[in-house]
């Protein structure tokens, strides 16, 4: 009976999950929790502006802002636990933004030890696990002092999934995201091979363990007209998408509740591998968030057009790119774009946005003036969610069901004919 029992409290839970309105925001972590600039004072800023929830950057430069584990430890603390307590007296829920294929930042750089073999104290790194050009026999990234994982191979997999599986255990941690979920940029224009990434041992032999050892990739799919030039994009988009799959069932084993996305591209390059399209229809992507970083609000449209025509139901969220008004459009146009376009959910790169005070009107001023934008519970329209939201529904619906019109449709929240105990529980 208490199972039976569960199953409609899930489903409802769920069903909240996916109503409710994202205002997020990513942020790289301050280097105080306090004082002035720390990851409070962003707080502060973030509630006034109406922002819901963080991407908090946990894993970059191949270092984890949370406790010691899978990955080593950028702070003497666990600073993902303490984010996840600061941000809850604001009302703000925190996602670990994870750049899942940036392992290393700088030839020294503190993610070396993650492509080293038993480095000091450690046995988790591995050299194959970076990605190598075709173009120069090395590895690297999107820049110069960059160093990707090659998210194809299995070892790298499984850290990732080991991870996800860590951080899936914090209590009160509300999603997960995974960046970089990609290779690297071409890194040689002046050949015929714009996807260079990975030409690595283990990737050429697995995909010669498919199509025979006169095929291997090195011969065959350094250019375009190379005879395994699309079966071996295709073999890595389908490894990069068992990745994604790998640190969904990481998730999924502790707490398939937290919402797990993808900040990506729209049209990714060639050199990417990026198919996010298949992600989200095997369901390995909860939320797709394309990087909407565009310099016009026209680019902005087209990216929503064609996510939200292969987003397979997953929710999509706009990425906005809002620190400077320098060759991108007012964060008002990007706001009123993305309604246009039918997309309500944003969040915004990155947290030096909201230490602006006209950025925080905009936003909260913007979320007040549209029925889509505001919050679905707040029923005042005072920007927050108290007892007056409660008091308000209360006096519409206190346990007969009562018909939906015009002036009360907000608060049927299950989209029937009628407002009852079902919406009731969804709004509490």
């Amino acid at each position: 009976l208490l199972l039976l029992a569960a199953v409609p409290a899930t489903s409802l839970a769920q069903t909240y999950r996916g109503a409710r309105q994202i205002r997020g925001v990513w942020l790289r972590p301050p280097l105080d929790l306090t004082g002035p600039g720390s990851l409070d004072d962003n707080l502060k800023n973030f509630a006034a502006a109406g922002v819901t929830d963080l991407f908090l950057e946990t894993l970059y430069d191949g270092v984890s802002t949370g406790k010691a584990g899978v990955f080593r430890q950028r702070f003497s603390y666990d600073y993902l636990q303490a984010c996840i307590t600061s941000s809850a007296r604001y009302g703000i829920r925190v996602h670990a933004w994870v750049e899942s294929g940036f392992w290393q930042l700088g030839t020294g750089g503190l993610g070396a030890y993650n492509f080293t073999v038993n480095a000091p104290g450690q046995s988790e790194g591995n050299p194959e696990w970076r990605v190598i050009s075709s173009a120069t026999g090395q590895s690297g990234g999107d820049n110069p002092g960059w160093y990707f994982a090659n998210l194809a191979h299995p070892g790298v997999q499984a850290k990732l999934r080991a991870y996800c599986t860590e951080l899936a255990g914090y209590q009160g941690l509300w999603g997960i995201q995974t960046d970089y979920h990609r290779y690297p940029l071409d890194d040689s224009t002046t050949d015929a091979n714009p996807a260079p990434w990975s030409f690595d041992t283990f990737s050429r032999n697995a995909f010669m363990a498919i199509y025979g050892a006169a095929n291997d990739p090195l011969l065959k799919a350094v250019s375009t007209s190379g005879t395994q030039y699309n079966n071996f994009i295709a073999w890595r988009k389908a490894q990069l998408t068992e990745c994604a799959r790998q640190m969904k069932l990481g998730i999924d084993s502790v707490a398939p509740r937290i919402e797990f996305s993808s900040a990506m591209f729209a049209v990714p390059a060639t050199s990417k591998c990026q198919d996010w399209g298949t992600w989200a229809t095997n369901g390995y992507i909860d939320w797709l968030m394309p990087m909407a970083y565009g310099s016009s609000t026209s680019s902005i449209t087209n990216d929503m057009n064609i996510v939200k025509a292969a987003a397979a139901g997953r929710r999509v969220v706009a990425g906005l790119y809002t620190d400077t008004t320098s060759g991108h459009p007012a964060l008002s146009s990007q706001l009123t774009t993305c309604a246009n376009a039918a997309v309500n959910d944003w969040a915004f790169f990155s947290g030096p946005t909201f230490t602006v005070v006209a950025n925080q009107d905009t936003l909260r001023n913007f979320m007040l003036a549209g029925a889509q934008q505001k919050q679905r519970g707040d029923l005042n329209n005072d920007g927050y969610l108290d007892s007056a939201d409660w008091a308000a529904y209360r006096a519409v619906y206190s346990g007969t069901p009562v018909a939906v019109n015009a002036g009360n449709t907000r608060l049927n929240y299950n989209g029937d004919s009628v407002i009852n105990e079902t919406d009731w529980t969804l709004f509490k």
